[in-house]
């Protein structure tokens, strides 16, 4: 399995667009929804990827074999001087792709680059009963922050999450 690592581009737009559908699908641990995803065009995934790029936010992609395996976003509050040293994360793989590490070299190129650009703390919102990812970001680095009542609405029933965060040092 050969995978590249690089921020998202404008031509991924038809990627994109196939790996939220395929993602939405594979687990509930997302903020979106599979009927959410069909709204979405390709041009609609191509602007977004134009915005994020023109952002100071990191949009960080793997590519197997031909297709979109995993995301890494972390995106950044530049519209505040204050903020501007804050960035939130959400990182989705695929599920056959679950395991591989993909999502480990994700999110270490996405913190780098992250890191580049300034950015000093990452934040983060998780299932409080989402074990496996709990254990991934402590593995990384980040802290138990804060518990959150009613994080998302899945199948009629409120999930409570967790709120992460990592201080990134400076380079």
């Amino acid at each position: 399995m050969d995978t590249e690592y690089r921020m998202i581009r404008g031509e991924d737009a038809a990627l994109l667009l196939d790996f939220m559908k395929a993602v939405a699908g594979d687990t509930d641990n997302l903020a979106f929804t599979v009927p959410e995803t069909e709204a979405l065009d390709e041009g609609s995934e191509r602007l977004f990827i134009t915005e994020a790029r023109k952002s100071q936010s990191v949009f960080a992609a793997a590519l197997t074999d031909g297709i979109i395996s995993g995301t890494c976003e972390i995106r950044i509050s530049s519209g505040h001087a204050r903020t501007r040293h804050r960035g939130d994360l959400a990182i989705a793989v695929r599920k056959e792709y679950w395991g591989t590490g993909i999502a480990q070299h994700l999110l270490e190129f996405a913190i780098s680059e992250a890191r580049e650009r300034g950015v000093r703390k990452i934040s983060l919102a998780v299932r409080s009963d989402n074990a496996r990812a709990k254990a991934f970001y402590e593995r990384n680095g980040f802290v138990h922050e804060g518990h959150d009542p009613m994080l998302l609405f899945v199948d009629g029933f409120f999930v409570d999450g967790e709120h992460y965060g990592l201080v990134i040092p400076e380079l």
